[in-house]
């Protein structure tokens, strides 16, 4: 059985129904686990948004711990000296919060803060990132426009191991879709005789996440986010993935671009829509 900690800054509903899909599954058998504790980086009365998350936490009976990032956070908006310092102070603190809890792995789930080296030793963090290995780093909304800018032909997620370099760690599981076809065709025609007469950065200022193509690729990112981060941890519960520092690894066998779950997160899809 898959024990692991739950990190979430516990920003927005999101937050809440990532949390309550996977918990659902879990108490049905699908995911063969158990959430060992649910950090967030809030205290109680901080944010409303972390407050109603932590009561969905608290609501379903979950391991609750909470250690507030709020200096850390003022630091990283001042770009201070000591950033790295007190990152490292700050994941140490968390490292003593939680360690009464036995966790194989932690899942990053909407957590807001880069980990520093201490907090990436110390655990496997498992974290989703808006595009395929190799890909883009940054933000969502960096990555879409970034495929934007390239005229890239596909896109997707993935699940990989976080370490302190962003978004570089090695890539666990992910899937792909494609932004050639009927389904895009009049999406990319739009943005291209916008472009006759804009720079894309004009775009970009006067649009923003409501432009129709980036609007369209971040619908068909999103709804594939949560089936890959479920099939993940079944696939890691049930042992059929296992992790180490180096990344994951199947039937002993490193795999150095993760596992591709393209079919299915495909069909996980499918099968909600019919029901």
């Amino acid at each position: 059985m898959l024990t692991f900690g739950w990190f979430s800054s516990g920003r927005d509903q999101a937050a809440i129904d990532l949390l309550a899909a996977i918990h659902d599954r879990l108490v049905s058998g699908f995911i063969p686990g158990q959430f060992a504790f649910v950090f967030c980086d809030r205290e109680p009365g901080e944010d409303q948004a972390a407050d109603q998350f932590q009561a969905a936490v608290q609501a379903r009976q979950l391991p609750l711990v909470t250690y507030s990032s709020r200096s850390l956070r003022e630091k990283i908006r001042q770009r201070a000296p000591d950033l790295e310092k007190a990152r490292t102070a700050f994941d140490q603190a968390v490292i003593e919060q939680v360690q009464g809890y036995e966790a194989q792995l932690i899942v990053l789930a909407g957590y807001m803060l880069v980990l520093s080296p201490k907090l990436c030793t110390k655990f496997l963090c498992l974290n989703l990132h808006p595009a395929l290995p190799g890909g883009h780093i940054g933000t969502w909304q960096q990555v879409i426009w970034q495929l934007i800018a390239d005229e890239a032909s596909s896109a997707g997620a993935m699940m990989h191991l976080a370490t302190p370099a962003l978004d570089r760690g090695p890539a666990v599981t992910y899937c792909h879709f494609s932004l050639t076809g009927p389904d895009f065709a009049p999406f990319w025609q739009q943005l291209r005789k916008k472009r006759q007469l804009l720079g894309l950065r004009e775009i970009i200022q006067q649009e923003g996440e409501a432009e129709p193509l980036f609007a369209r690729l971040r619908a068909e990112e999103l709804k594939r986010e949560f089936p890959l981060i479920i099939l993940t941890l079944k696939l890691l519960a049930e042992g059929r993935l296992q992790l180490t520092p180096a990344g994951v690894q199947a039937a002993g066998q490193l795999l150095p671009q993760g596992q591709c779950l393209t079919e299915q997160v495909e069909a996980f899809l499918a099968d909600r829509s019919e029901n």
